[in-house]
C-alpha cells in the first residue's frame, strides 16, 4: 500500500481521517482472511505473502498521527473521549490481525480432510462479511447513527452464526485420531479460536458503535 500525503491528509476532517483509517484497516482484514483461504487451499506462497503484508504494511501510522494532531482542535457531534475510543478499536483490529498473523507463520499445517477445510471456510465467509459491515457501519457514524445501529446488528447476529460453526468444528477436530499434544492440532485449534477472537472483537466494537447511537440520537 502506497504512503499517503501529509499534504493531503491535512485536507481532511475528523470524520474523513476516521474513514480512510477504517478503510486502510479494513483493507488488511481482509488481506488476512484471504491468506488462510490460500492456506486452507495449500497455497502457502500465496498464503506466506498475504499475511507478511498484514505485519509489514502500518500506512496506518500515518493516519493515526495525524487524527491525534487535528482531534483536539476540532469541534465534534461526540465528545473526543468517545473519538478517540473509536478510533482504538479501530486500531486494535490490526492488531488482532498482526498477531494471528504472525502464529500463523509458525507451522506449516495440513488440513485433516475437505469436510474441515469447508467449515473453515464457512467462518471466514462470516468474518469478511462483519468485517465488511463495521467498515460500512464506521461510514455512518458522522451521517446517520440510526443506520449505523442497524448494521451493528446484523454483525452481532452473524456472529453468533459463527459461534455455532466453531463449537462444530472444534468438536470435529476432538474426534481426529491424533495425539492431543500433536502440533497439528494446536495449531488448527488455535486457528478456530483466533477468527473468533478476531470476530469477538468486531463484534464487541459493533456493541460499542450501537452504544454511541443511543447516546448522541437522544440529542436527535
Amino acid at each position: 500500500m502506497k504512503e499517503f500525503d501529509d499534504k493531503e491528509l491535512n485536507k481532511l476532517s475528523i470524520d474523513e481521517l476516521t474513514q480512510l483509517f477504517m478503510d486502510n484497516i479494513n483493507e488488511q482484514n481482509l488481506k488476512l482472511i484471504k491468506g488462510i483461504e490460500f492456506l486452507v487451499k495449500e497455497d502457502f506462497n500465496k498464503f506466506k505473502e498475504n499475511l507478511n503484508y498484514v505485519i509489514d504494511t502500518n500506512t496506518e501510522v500515518q493516519i493515526k498521527k495525524k487524527f491525534e494532531s487535528k482531534i483536539f482542535k476540532s469541534k465534534l457531534m461526540f465528545s473526543k473521549a468517545d473519538r478517540l475510543k473509536l478510533f482504538t478499536k479501530i486500531n486494535d483490529i490490526k492488531n488482532i490481525g498482526e498477531y494471528l498473523a504472525n502464529r500463523m507463520l509458525l507451522y506449516k499445517v495440513v488440513f485433516p480432510d475437505e469436510e474441515f477445510k469447508l467449515q473453515i471456510q464457512s467462518i471466514l465467509k462470516s468474518l469478511r462479511t462483519i468485517s465488511n459491515d463495521v467498515s460500512d457501519a464506521v461510514k455512518l457514524i458522522g451521517t446517520d447513527l440510526s443506520k449505523a445501529h442497524d448494521i451493528c446488528e446484523e454483525i452481532k447476529e452473524e456472529r453468533r452464526k459463527m459461534r455455532i460453526e466453531e463449537w462444530k468444528l472444534i468438536k470435529r477436530l476432538y474426534n481426529y485420531d491424533m495425539d492431543y499434544l500433536s502440533r497439528t492440532f494446536l495449531y488448527l485449534k488455535n486457528l478456530i479460536e483466533d477468527i473468533m477472537m478476531l470476530a469477538d472483537h468486531i463484534k464487541d466494537f459493533s456493541e460499542y458503535i450501537q452504544f454511541l447511537a443511543t447516546k448522541y440520537l437522544i440529542f436527535d
